[in-house]
């Protein structure tokens, strides 16, 4: 039988061994404290230098428990601690870019998200269909293969960006059928998915969203088709630069879509007889082209129209005239003039290769430089025909030596 001071030892031992660590996490818990800053023309309450290994104890200070925008910068978070969202229980837009973070939580009365340049491959929504009140998510340049709590439960979303996320589309495909139920979209931004193929087949349809980017993929023209789009009626803005493109039904695609006002073009593969038309017919539906990079060179091969490269065929054979000069400078003897005449001017045709590079995403092209200088004629009655630019060409060169060779 233990002695009563033994028996309150025992006791005090315990005690220390399970609140001991409990104290001291505590102790070395961090402390950080917000600031109120104007950011995106709101006033937001901001948090700097916040590093959270989503092990270390941490805790949130704000001037008020009712603060409605909390954004973080300089920092490192591994995910959304759950301290943060016991400290800002009226959150209504969180601030997250370029944060770490690995996943990221949806809490029940947040309208706004902002989370690009993350590794976020995992995104927690504690929101339901019927109540939620999302209205912004940002989510560009992570991590993101599987979308489907996103397009389950935020049924209000007016703008989603999803741009960057490279290992999103299946299949290489996006399905727009995805993103049935999102009636309130407005803005879609899906560039820069890698995508090669967009898909409607279960045709839903998107009545209020006037943008769609689908810009720096790789798209070509038999993978899109622009009834794809005949199933958003106020589509105005349409972004499809930067993609492998090489012609596009321009005829149907006003015709389904009568309130389109701009499109982005640039950087395709279009061939510059076809681009013509294409601008024409846009301007005469009353459609901008609209080119953001007007000042890039093209690659050889193309040329620049219309601010935009465009592909351009070349001469296959460029003539090559050799003329022998007289060395003499007073008039020819008779001798001399015999043998001019029956020296002939040779000319030889030598086929110039041209390898044409085609567009790649977020790419554009470059214009080609001349390949050859026309000779031009002088007063003394020499000729410059013999003196020609052909680049590398090392064909051309040897062509140029054995010609010469000839008239020796």
């Amino acid at each position: 039988m233990l002695l009563p001071t033994t028996k309150c030892n025992t006791m005090w031992l315990v005690l220390c061994v399970i609140l001991l660590p409990v104290l001291l996490q505590a102790a070395e818990a961090a402390t950080y404290e917000c600031k109120h800053e104007k950011h995106l023309d709101e006033n937001y309450c901001v948090f700097r230098n916040v590093v959270y290994d989503g092990r270390n104890a941490i805790e949130f200070k704000a001037p008020s428990s009712k603060e409605l925008h909390v954004a973080f910068f300089d920092s490192k978070l591994k995910h959304i601690p759950k301290e943060l969202l016991s400290a800002f229980p009226e959150m209504r837009a969180l601030y997250v870019v370029d944060c770490n973070l690995t996943s990221v939580v949806i809490p029940n009365k947040l309208e706004h998200l902002f989370a690009s340049n993350n590794i976020i491959s995992k995104v927690v929504v504690h929101q339901s269909a019927a109540t939620t009140s999302m209205i912004e998510l940002i989510l560009d340049s992570n991590r993101l293969q599987d979308i489907s709590n996103i397009t389950r439960h935020l049924k209000k979303l007016e703008i989603l960006n999803l741009s960057g996320n490279e290992e999103l589309p299946k299949e290489k495909a996006i399905d727009l059928g995805n993103f049935e139920g999102m009636v309130n979209l407005r803005s879609l931004t899906l560039a820069g998915v890698g995508a090669y193929y967009v898909d409607n087949e279960r045709g839903v349809k998107f009545p209020e969203l006037t943008l769609l980017d689908l810009s720096n993929n790789d798209l070509t023209t038999s993978n899109l088709a622009v009834k794809v789009f005949a199933s958003m009626p106020k589509l105005e803005t349409l972004r499809l630069a930067h993609n492998k493109i090489t012609s596009l039904e321009v005829m149907e695609l006003t015709e389904n879509n009568k309130e389109l006002k701009e499109i982005y073009l640039e950087g395709n593969d279009f061939a510059c007889s076809f681009q013509t038309l294409l601008v024409k017919h846009l301007a005469e539906s009353g459609v901008e082209l609209r080119v953001q990079r007007k000042n890039v060179e093209c690659l050889q091969g193309y040329m620049k129209q219309n601010d935009m490269c465009c592909r351009t065929s070349l001469l296959d054979t460029v003539p090559i005239v050799v003329s022998s000069e007289n060395p003499n400078d007073g008039a020819p003897t008779n001798q001399e003039a015999k043998d001019k005449e029956s020296t002939p001017t040779t000319t030889i045709k030598t086929s110039v290769r041209t390898t044409t590079v085609g567009t790649t995403s977020g790419r554009t092209t470059h214009a080609p430089s001349a390949a050859v200088a026309k000779g031009e004629d002088r007063s003394d009655g020499s000729s410059d025909a013999s003196t020609l630019i052909l680049g590398n060409s090392l064909t051309s060169c040897l062509a140029l030596v054995i010609a010469k060779l000839i008239l020796f």
